[in-house]
């Protein structure tokens, strides 16, 4: 950081660079008694008023005229609002005040030299804040120097304790007075900086928190660092700059509903659809019907790592093909609207590192995804006539290009009579021969008997006859 020369002189016109950053830096107790140092000497080193963390220029730059919302702030916090300090007050603070007394100040001292006793890290992070961004939070007027200090140490008193709960591998503390912190408004830099100092007052015992030489470790979680960053950022940003972004969230999911109902109303009525949607269903794996869907990836996976990859190939040219066609306009709409949250974070955040995804972008994955799985969906589901056409789901239509496509792929799957093999001309000529000469015999045989049959009954009468005559 610069040094101004002066209290409040803060840098403006810094667009590219963050918002809020989180240096941090660990000392141990050995290191310090080393050096002839102690913790406590801190607490005098910021102390004094005529220092560079002053207290006269502090104000709220948001009027408050409402004697109900001013009583309402102060109840919230569980104290008075402060523009300045007075009496034998001191601009340092900690969970429980604003502006530390002197009885305050003695305290804090002895406690972090007892934490420095039972060798414990003091930990130290700056948060460091660009002139824009308090400008446009109305924390700061670069004409007057005016800032609102108040409202930035309540910030940082409410996510000092998720800090110290989650930036190690265990809470810091083993009890919630084994902590002790305090912090103050830095000025004289072209950078406003809120330092914090904080330390584990007993001796550490637990092996998780102990290095192999048994030192207590100085460590902070990064996901923990960029929560209380996030939050803190949140908590001082005004209610425009939060209107504004959740307006930016609000459009991006409008456009997402709106392209994926206006897509399977296209792809069900449009007749050129019709290929595309059928080279899709073609190559969907069988045996997971009835739960085709893109799976847990953020994009579309193609290659031999899924077995849906064949149907996600088809299903991106048919996205792609609908994207830069019949949805031009609400696709075009879509990415400007999310290429709006891009330069906001950046604004919050700072220009983005190569390689690092930007929002705009992920939100286009989301949306090919969803819109995917939409597709899938309706494979998935078979047409119900008796659904209620009125409500806002998407119905498929009886002669749609869904259907057709399922009424396709039941047809080559319908089981079809059996085809016997042809039986060549000659062959049938023997047989025929065959069954000829077969019933010629058969005919013969049957004569000779008829003829026997009519002389047996020839002689039987003529024995009756003789045998009645006599």
């Amino acid at each position: 950081m610069v040094k101004t020369g002066g209290i409040a002189n803060f840098a403006t016109g810094e667009k590219k660079t963050g918002a809020v950053l989180l240096p941090t830096h660990f000392t141990t107790a050995a290191q310090a008694t080393k050096a002839g140092k102690q913790f406590g000497n801190l607490v005098r080193t910021y102390a004094a008023k005529s220092s560079k963390v002053m207290d006269e220029n502090n104000q709220s730059l948001v009027d408050m005229n409402d004697a109900e919302q001013v009583q309402s702030a102060s109840d919230s916090f569980g104290y008075s609002s402060r523009f300045s300090a007075t009496g034998d007050e001191h601009p340092l603070f900690d969970s429980h005040t604003l502006n530390m007394t002197d009885e305050q100040m003695n305290q804090l001292e002895n406690r972090l030299n007892l934490a420095q006793a039972n060798g414990n890290v003091l930990h130290e992070m700056a948060f460091s804040m660009r002139g824009d961004w308090l400008v446009e939070n109305d924390l700061y007027d670069p004409e007057t120097k005016q800032l609102d200090q108040d409202k930035l140490k309540r910030a940082e008193q409410h996510i000092v304790k998720d800090l110290f709960a989650k930036g190690g591998s265990q809470p810091l503390g083993e009890g919630p007075d084994d902590v002790v912190w305090f912090g103050a408004v830095h000025q004289v830099t072209d950078h406003l900086n809120m330092h914090i100092w904080y330390a584990k007052v007993s001796p550490e015992t637990r092996p998780s928190m102990l290095h192999q030489n048994g030192e207590p470790k100085g460590v902070i979680d990064f996901k923990a660092k960029h929560q209380a960053e996030s939050k803190f950022r949140y908590e001082l940003e005004s209610e425009a700059t939060k209107m504004q972004r959740a307006n930016v969230y609000e459009a991006v999911g409008n456009y997402r509903g709106q392209i994926k109902q206006e897509s399977l109303t296209k792809l069900d009525q449009a007749q050129k659809y019709t290929p595309d949607l059928q080279k899709i269903y073609d190559v969907l794996p069988q045996d997971l019907r009835g739960r085709w869907k893109v799976g847990n990836a953020n994009s579309l996976v193609t290659d031999d790592t899924s077995r849906m990859a064949p149907a996600n190939l088809q299903m991106n040219m048919l996205i792609d093909k609908l994207l830069t066609h019949e949805l031009k306009d609400d696709y075009q709409a879509f990415k400007t609207t999310a290429q709006k949250m891009d330069d906001m974070m950046t604004k919050s955040h700072g220009q983005q590192h190569k390689g690092q995804t930007k929002w705009s972008e992920t939100q286009d994955q989301r949306l090919r995804k969803e819109l995917a799985n939409v597709i899938y969906r309706q494979f998935n589901e078979q047409f119900k006539p008796g659904s209620n056409p009125n409500d806002d789901k998407f119905h498929k239509q009886v002669n749609g290009n869904f259907e057709k496509t399922k009424r396709n792929k039941q047809q080559v799957d319908k089981p079809q009579p059996k085809q016997h093999k042809a039986v060549p001309l000659g062959k049938l000529n023997k047989i025929a021969k065959r069954m000829t000469k077969q019933s010629r015999q058969e005919m013969q045989l049957v004569e000779r008997m008829l003829q026997e049959t009519m002389a047996e009954q020839s002689q039987d009468v003529g024995d009756e006859s003789l045998s009645r005559h006599l």
